[in-house]
Formats: structure tokens, C-alpha cells, sequence
């Protein structure tokens, strides 16, 4: 007994003083062995990291122990026992994360139940090495590999995005936050317009100050009136003075308060805030209406930024919707670790009308109805569904502009026939029914090139002795085919 309680002991020094980068959660997920590789591998120590729970989340600053805890977090399935090799970008203290993949093994007990699950690190050139890797993984990766860029060249770690439109956006919002003009988001609504704002506010001089937004749509008119006289008084010491001022919707705000808004503007007190307002569309083209003051449309736009919507941000979309689960998981006992990719098809289909506003909320309403770890095409909201259902059938195409002649004498042959189909070929009838005489009737088919049943009979008859039954005379299922409109009126 003596001889294998030192063996153990062995085991455990080696597994503690191996080069080889190991570590183990318990079943609460939270962090019970890192070894010294691991330490060398992340320039954390274990006594900082140790007793900590590992959350499948995104974390901004990829030098924080909550970074290396989110990279070691591994996917729900292994706590159902599979034994999966994942990629993953393993955070540093002080460096660069570590592009590597983890081989995790779920430690079972004799009833076949998962009580830790074993992680195994190892380098690898690219975060893309492991097999078999499902969307969701690979995304979680390059989501940690892009936060980290941007905190680095563009310090926007709070903001998501990578295409064209928005590397744009990330160089006009430095240059915002280093000024302190007037500043106009032009998007559409959902696209982020007030979240840019508050990055800008939270980087600025004034970011212990208030950040108040307002909805000039929204709000009563006195409402609004009420506040910008207080924000206005607040100049002579009569209260306090909010260090930004977002006007939501403001191209619908109206002429007598758009002149209080540029008394704000144009105000010289140094405590004054800034302000910074979202609009649905560029400003300048509305100055020829009366409704929009000249001089408040340029003092609010020295700086604009235009926000592309979320249909135009390429894959953007994959990104968003993936920070937004790893958002959701946190300090939830249940984490989702899964999209499945029949949802991830949808997603790509899809418009996405309300932009990024509208894909939080679906991936929220989502999570929270997931049971399990993987959210799954029944999870979605049917709200959304109905969405992608009706973009599948499409808009309703316009009436096109066809010939008036072909056009008329199409409509006109369709009601002679089904005047004579109702009145089983009584021409007397279908001429009533059609509100024309019996001869103009004759010279109308006889100039669409209608046959007279009764002039075909001869041609088309069935012998039965010395008899001759007519088969246009043998009566048909009566059919209602609709109404027959009178060809004065309908023509």
C-alpha cells in the first residue's frame, strides 16, 4: 500500500512539473489543476487562477485572467463524454494569445458520469488544426483573434466587425474620440448607431460624466422641451450637465426644438455636452423643406459617420451572432456551447430587417428557450421564423404594362368561353350573360377564332344504331368557374 501511495505521489509531481500544458475542471466547471506548463504557456501563475469558473464566453482584454479562463472553457459535450479536440486562442498575461488546440477527456466515474473533464494544450500554427470543428468553435476562436486585434490597432475591443465598411467606421470613430464636435450617426436603425456612441463617450474627457439618450421620436415634444431648458439652465449652476447628450431619431425633431439643440451646440461653457445624434438618413438634403433649420443641420454635422447595415456587413453576421450566445452564457450554470448549423443556414438566408438590434434578440430568445447545450432550429423565435418564410416568398412584384389590343381581346375571349363553358353553349344565354346581343356575340367569336360547338357536332358525333347522339349534346360535371362580367362594363 505504502509502495503505491508513493507511486501517486510520483504521478502527481510529474502531471505538476511536466513541460506538457494540462489542466482539469470539476463538474461546477471551475479550475482545479493547472500544471506548470500551462503556466509557462500563459505567464499565469495557478494560485491566480486556481478555484475560478470557466465560462464559454469573449473577453475584450485578452490579457485578463477571465481571457485565459474563457479560452480553456471547453465545449458542453464533453460533459455528456465525448471526447473532443477543439482549436482555441489560449490567453497570456503579458503577450500574444497562443494559437493552439485543446484535446479535452471527460474522467468518468464507475457509472460511466462525468465528474472533470482533462485538457490537454498543444501549439499549433493555426487555430484551425482540429478536425472536425462545427461553426460555432471556429467562430469562437476567431471571435477571441479579432477582439484582440482591435483592442490593439484600433482600440475598439467593445465593437465587433471586420468587413470593409466597418474598418471605416473604427477609423472615424478614433478621430471622434480624440474631439469633441458634434457628432451624426447615419444608419438604419438596429445597425448600433447609440452602442458607437457610448464606446465614444466611455474613451472621452467625459466619461465620469452622464451619457443620457433621448428619443426624439419617442418622447413627448414638452418632454423634450423640459429637459433641454434643464440641460440649458444647468449653464448658470442650476443643476448638473450630462457629459453626452445622444438625440435618437433626430431628423424628426421639431423646428422650435432644433433651435434649442443649437443653442446647446453653439454654447461656449466648457462644461457643456456633447452632443451626438442618430439619424435614419444624411441631414443635408432635408434643408430645402422649411421644417429643418439650415444652420442646425451644418452645426450638427462636422463629423458623420455613416453605419452600413447588417445585410451589407458580409460575414459580419456569423460574429455578431456568436458574441452574443457568449454573452448570454455568462453566469449561467447551463452554458450553450452550440449553434446548429441548419440555424446558422437561416441566419445567412436572412435579411435581417432590424439589423444587429434584431440579431441579439433573437439569439437571446434563443438561448433562453435552449434545453440543452446546442440551440436548434424549434429554439428560434417565431417572430423570426415567420421572417424567414416571408422573405422566401418575396415581395409582391409590380403589374407590369402589357399591350392594351392583345391584352383586351385575351380578357374578352376568357369571358366569351366561360359565358358559353355556364351556359352549356346557349349562345341566347351566354349572350345575356355577357350583356350583348346574339349577333354581336357570333361576330366576336367568329373574329377570336372561337369553334361553335353546335357547327363542330357534325365532326364529332357517336353512332348508336340508325341514331346519331351529338357528344356536345351529353351534359358535363358542372364546374363554377366564377362570375362572367358583361363585356360593356368589363371592356
Amino acid at each position: 500500500m505504502a509502495r503505491r501511495v508513493r507511486t501517486t505521489r510520483r504521478l502527481e509531481v510529474w502531471l505538476k512539473d511536466t513541460s506538457v500544458a494540462l489542466f482539469v475542471l470539476n463538474a461546477h466547471r471551475r479550475l482545479v489543476f493547472f500544471n506548470t506548463g500551462c503556466e509557462r504557456l500563459t505567464g499565469w501563475v495557478p494560485s491566480a487562477v486556481l478555484g475560478q469558473v470557466c465560462e464559454f464566453v469573449s473577453e475584450a482584454d485578452p490579457h485578463s485572467a477571465a481571457a485565459l479562463l474563457a479560452s480553456l472553457a471547453p465545449p458542453a459535450n464533453v460533459w455528456r463524454g465525448e471526447t473532443v479536440t477543439v482549436p482555441a486562442v489560449v490567453a497570456h498575461r503579458e503577450h500574444d494569445p497562443v494559437t493552439s488546440q485543446i484535446h479535452f477527456f471527460p474522467l468518468t466515474d464507475t457509472e460511466n458520469k462525468v465528474q472533470a473533464a482533462l485538457g490537454i494544450i498543444q501549439s499549433a500554427a493555426t487555430p484551425s488544426a482540429a478536425s472536425s470543428v462545427s461553426t460555432t468553435q471556429r467562430l469562437h476562436v476567431e471571435l477571441a483573434l479579432l477582439r484582440n486585434s482591435l483592442r490593439k490597432n484600433v482600440g475598439v475591443g467593445a465593437l465587433i466587425g471586420q468587413c470593409a465598411g466597418m474598418r471605416r467606421v473604427f477609423d472615424q470613430l478614433q478621430l471622434a474620440e480624440r474631439s469633441s464636435l458634434p457628432l451624426l450617426f447615419v444608419g438604419e436603425t438596429g445597425s448600433g448607431r447609440e452602442h458607437m456612441a457610448r464606446v465614444i463617450h466611455a474613451a472621452g474627457e467625459r466619461s465620469d460624466d452622464l451619457f443620457v439618450p433621448l428619443d426624439c421620436r419617442r418622447m413627448p415634444a414638452e418632454l423634450l422641451e423640459s429637459t433641454f431648458k434643464r440641460i440649458l439652465d444647468s449653464h448658470a449652476g442650476a443643476g448638473f450637465l450630462p457629459g453626452t447628450l445622444y438625440l435618437n431619431q433626430i431628423d424628426t425633431l421639431s423646428r422650435d426644438l432644433q433651435y434649442s439643440v443649437l443653442r446647446l451646440i453653439q454654447s461656449d461653457n466648457p462644461s457643456a455636452p456633447r452632443v451626438m445624434a442618430a439619424a435614419s438618413k444624411p441631414l443635408e438634403p432635408l434643408i430645402e423643406s422649411e421644417h429643418y433649420l439650415e444652420e442646425f443641420v451644418y452645426a450638427l454635422t462636422p463629423m458623420v459617420i455613416t453605419v452600413p447595415p447588417l445585410r451589407s456587413r458580409e460575414n459580419d453576421m456569423e460574429l455578431l451572432a456568436q458574441y452574443f450566445l457568449e454573452e448570454c452564457n455568462r453566469n449561467e450554470p447551463q452554458q450553450v456551447t452550440e449553434i446548429d448549423e441548419e440555424v446558422w443556414e437561416r441566419f445567412r438566408r436572412y435579411n435581417w430587417p432590424g439589423n444587429v438590434g434584431e440579431l441579439r434578440t433573437v439569439v437571446w430568445e434563443a438561448r433562453k428557450t435552449c434545453a440543452g447545450f446546442k440551440i436548434e432550429s424549434a429554439d428560434l423565435p417565431f417572430r423570426f421564423r415567420a421572417g424567414v418564410s416571408g422573405q422566401a416568398i418575396g415581395p409582391r412584384q409590380p403589374t407590369r404594362v402589357e399591350p392594351l389590343d392583345p391584352l383586351l381581346m385575351r380578357v374578352e375571349r376568357e369571358q366569351i368561353e366561360l359565358a358559353l363553358k355556364t351556359a352549356r353553349d346557349n349562345k341566347a344565354k351566354a349572350a345575356e350573360l355577357l350583356g350583348i346581343t346574339r349577333p354581336r356575340l357570333y361576330r366576336r367569336m367568329e373574329v377570336l377564332g372561337i369553334v361553335d360547338a353546335d357547327s363542330a357536332a357534325s365532326d364529332n358525333t357517336t353512332s348508336v344504331g340508325t341514331s346519331e347522339i351529338p357528344t356536345a349534346a351529353i351534359p358535363e360535371t358542372f364546374e363554377d368557374t366564377g362570375p362572367v362580367e358583361p363585356l360593356e362594363n368589363g371592356l
